[in-house]
């Protein structure tokens, strides 16, 4: 992962921290939209293909068995 991807995921989990800290936030509907429309992306994005090619083959190969089950 480079250093600018780990800002970027940085980035993401103090928002997501931000999101989850305090109840309010999401039981508040326009809150809770608002914070999935900004974040999914990069949850997707880091999910799929940044973290997932950074895993070796085997580990690649283990989570997707794992994901048959």
């Amino acid at each position: 992962m480079t250093q600018e991807e780990q800002i970027r995921l940085y980035r993401l989990m103090e928002k997501l921290n931000w999101f989850f800290h305090q109840e309010m936030h999401y039981l508040d509907g326009d809150i809770a939209e608002q914070t999935a429309q900004e974040c999914y992306p990069e949850i997707r994005e880091f999910t799929y293909n940044i973290l997932w090619n950074d895993l070796p083959k085997e580990m690649q190969e283990q989570l997707m068995d794992e994901e048959k089950l």
